[in-house]
């Protein structure tokens, strides 16, 4: 079969195309046809090795939107024919098949083709963790998200809309700002023209925000601790400029604030499959809806990553066979 797979770490020129084994599927396990290979910041990081790989040849990415062609002797919650989605596949979902355990499966409905699957797939189950699972969103609280109009961001926005938040976005454009407010957003805070911290606590009537989802938290930590709400929570969910950041504790312990960190890869199973089952219930009642920006074949790979590292299309990229 053919798959996207690299030989040493690197840039994203150290990727190609290459030949491998079509993968054998055991009792609880599920062959998918991959239509569609979410690509995330985290499969980069894995490229370069700043974390990582288990051996070489690596094939990268962890999200897939495909179709079931073979089912274990033991599967019962899908069948072969069924269109799914699916994230934290280990062991790379850019190639043409993927043996999958099944209870990482979730279907998809006919709305949605299978590289939106692929682009639902980590966005949607991140945000979701944060929200629910990490900070117990509740109806009639206030959220900030950073970058709303990123994967996560606009996954993060459509969620708590759903579960009756107030939502407040960050935007670095105009254009940025239209995607935030048409995923759902009350208000978007243009950071690079407005001061966040006093916008906040304008819209906020000085009170701050019961939950702030921080996408880079070395950079925002310091304004995080003064819009929170005493008793309020910080969901940090990647902090890629210096992931060892200061702690100003005397401002964490004096607004009486949770941090909490959020990470799919270590997320309890139970929690992962109740994300999924509740995701893909709003997938197919249509009341939220994937992100992606632009997909590339496996052929184009290195200027997929590439473009995903230059920040070039909002929302997710998505690697098609």
């Amino acid at each position: 079969m053919k798959a996207v797979a690299y030989h040493e770490y690197g840039g994203a020129d150290v990727l190609q195309v290459v030949e491998l084994e079509k993968p054998e599927v055991g009792e609880n396990d599920v062959l998918v046809q991959i239509g569609g290979s979410g690509l995330n910041p985290v499969d980069t990081y894995f490229r370069k090795g700043i974390r990582p790989v288990p051996h070489f040849p690596a094939v990268p990415h962890f999200d897939l939107g495909g179709m079931v062609v073979e089912a274990g002797s033991k599967v019962t919650n899908v069948k072969n024919g069924d269109r799914v989605w699916a994230t934290n596949v280990m062991g790379g979902t850019a190639k043409e098949y993927a043996s999958v355990p099944s209870e990482k499966l979730f279907k998809l409905p006919e709305h949605v083709t299978e590289a939106e699957g692929a682009a639902v797939a980590m966005a949607f189950m991140t945000a979701h963790l944060s929200l629910f699972h990490r900070a117990g969103l509740t109806s009639g609280e206030t959220v900030l998200v950073y970058g709303g109009s990123g994967a996560v961001g606009h996954a993060a926005i459509q969620l708590a809309k759903q579960a009756g938040a107030t939502v407040i976005a960050t935007a670095g454009s105009n254009e940025k700002a239209e995607i935030c407010h048409d995923a759902g957003a009350d208000d978007v805070i243009l950071y690079k023209e407005e001061k966040v911290v006093a916008k906040v606590e304008d819209l906020t009537g000085d009170m701050g925000v019961d939950m702030i989802l921080d996408m880079s938290l070395s950079e925002n930590i310091k304004n995080d601790l003064a819009m929170i709400k005493v008793g309020g929570r910080i969901v940090t969910i990647g902090s890629p400029v210096n992931n060892t950041p200061e702690l100003p504790w005397r401002e964490l312990n004096q607004k009486h604030a949770s941090l909490m960190g959020v990470l799919l890869f270590t997320a309890p199973p139970e929690q992962l499959r109740k994300a999924g089952e509740e995701i893909a219930s709003l997938l197919e009642d249509q009341k939220v809806k994937p992100h992606l920006a632009k997909t590339f074949p496996f052929e184009e790979a290195t200027e997929a990553h590439q473009s995903l590292e230059d920040k070039v299309y909002n929302g997710n990229i998505v690697l098609v066979p």
